[in-house]
């Protein structure tokens, strides 16, 4: 398969993940940790192994989430990326999605994202540059969804000014379509190489402070060497790997996007 085509389903997977979650909003479907964590159910069913015809990069990916039920309150994706560039070399990377989700009025038009909070991505920013808040959101009007992530640092900005979590769907419009962001992860870009902050990550790991989702990756810079992933730093009591279980088709049917995955179109 070739990138464009990976980033292609991953973008329908998702848009589908979302649309199913939001008909199952009387069940609590519609909260950030359950959609989250059927959006990587998602991209995980597109493969764990990944060798795309026209890169250099093969990658080797788990997802971990965190024991018991989703009352927690967590709504994050860790990425913590190996990146080999020689048989016994590599580099470690890692990246942060802070999710939030589109909230409705009684005729389900849109309000914005409202948990979105200044400290928390004040926090946020303090632990690695490389972090990004991750909008769920679906327009049922247009009968399309989008996951667009944003950088931290912009969102936070707009939340110092009072317009982050009010600005309807013009918030996608700073960022992009999260799968690009993942993408890109992937294949060992976009990531904060700094010790401190892959020391930090991980240690959230082990801690009550965990992401909800843990992406644990490795890529070879090139396809004549091998992706060792490494999990030891994962903490077993507290998370366990990420399945993804056949599901129903939803029940609104998302038309595709015009732009496909080169951007929110919202």
């Amino acid at each position: 398969m070739k990138y464009q085509d990976w980033l292609n389903e991953a973008n329908s997977k998702t848009n589908e993940a979302l649309v199913s979650c939001l008909n199952s909003q009387h069940l609590d479907g519609w909260s950030e940790n359950h959609i989250t964590t059927k959006v990587m159910e998602s991209i995980e069913s597109l493969g764990l192994e990944i060798n795309w015809t026209d890169k250099a990069q093969k990658v080797k990916w788990e997802g971990f989430k965190l024991k018991g039920t989703l009352e927690t309150s967590f709504g994050d994706i860790a990425v913590i990326v190996k990146v080999w560039v020689t048989s016994d070399r590599f580099v470690e990377g890692v990246a942060f999605y802070e999710a939030k989700r589109q909230f409705f009025d009684e005729k389900w038009k849109p309000k914005g994202f409202s948990s979105i909070k200044q400290e928390q991505l004040a926090n946020i920013i303090s632990k690695t540059h490389a972090s990004n808040v991750l909008l769920y959101d679906v327009d049922l009007e247009e009968k399309t969804a989008c996951a667009s992530a944003v950088p931290t640092a912009l969102v936070d900005e707009l939340a110092r000014a009072k317009l982050a979590a009010t600005s309807g769907r013009r918030l996608h419009h700073y960022g992009d379509l999260w799968v690009k962001f993942l993408g890109n992860n992937l294949l060992g870009m976009h990531l904060d190489f700094r010790k401190e902050s892959v020391d930090e990550i991980k240690k959230m790991s082990c801690g009550v402070d965990g992401p909800l989702i843990i992406i644990n990756a490795a890529v070879a810079k090139m396809k004549i060497l091998e992706p060792k992933i490494d999990n030891s730093f994962i903490n077993k009591n507290l998370y366990e790997r990420l399945t993804a279980p056949n599901e129903p088709e939803p029940a609104v049917k998302m038309e595709p996007r015009n732009d496909g995955p080169d951007g929110p179109g919202m």
